[in-house]
């Protein structure tokens, strides 16, 4: 798996219900999506997607996209300095995405491992009220893994998902300590 180890990624918290999203690759534009969708107070969705994709390999998925120099359809530049500088930056992301939104299958494949994985972090918890909301995703989840081709289930041996789950610890145990205007940043 290629690594783009000049990516940062900052997780905001920006309001009681609310965050935001930054990427720093080295030598871009700082890109940032605010608001972020899918407010959770233990992992909110792009963290989710963060971790899975990157524990998983993930290339084309959300954050693979923002380190090969894209946008992900969600994310704008932010922190540009003249208005030259700042259409030439906009052309340029524009025409990588358009190239990186040939593959549909990252973002795809990228929400079912998320689903997938935050499922299975929910139903190994000692609380019963998540592994009850784990019950109630069960019949999506079917739907998600009878759906997937053999070499995409393979992606979800106990190996890695033992890493994704203790990674979701980790990081939960990041974002739930947060208070507004607080955030964190890991390396992608």
């Amino acid at each position: 798996m290629k690594r783009h180890n000049s990516m940062f990624v900052t997780f905001v918290r920006t309001g009681e219900r609310r965050y935001a999203v930054r990427a720093a690759v080295l030598g871009k534009a700082v890109v940032e999506m605010s608001p972020a969708p899918g407010y959770d107070p233990m992992v909110p969705h792009d963290l989710q997607h963060f971790i899975v994709e990157r524990t998983l390999g993930i290339e084309g998925g959300v954050f693979g996209q923002l380190a090969a120099g894209g946008t992900a359809g969600t994310f704008s530049a932010v922190e540009i300095r003249g208005k030259s500088r700042r259409t030439r930056e906009r052309r340029k992301r524009a025409a990588k995405q358009a190239k990186l939104a040939l593959s549909r299958d990252g973002p795809l494949r990228s929400e079912r491992a998320t689903y997938i994985c935050w499922h299975n972090w929910l139903s190994q918890s000692s609380d019963p009220a998540l592994r009850a909301k784990a019950r109630a995703m069960e019949k999506t989840l079917c739907s998600i893994v009878n759906g997937m081709r053999a070499d995409e289930r393979a992606l979800y041996s106990t190996s890695k998902l033992t890493q994704v789950r203790a990674e979701f610890e980790r990081l939960s145990a990041r974002w739930s300590k947060l208070k507004v205007g607080e955030s964190f940043t890991e390396p992608w």
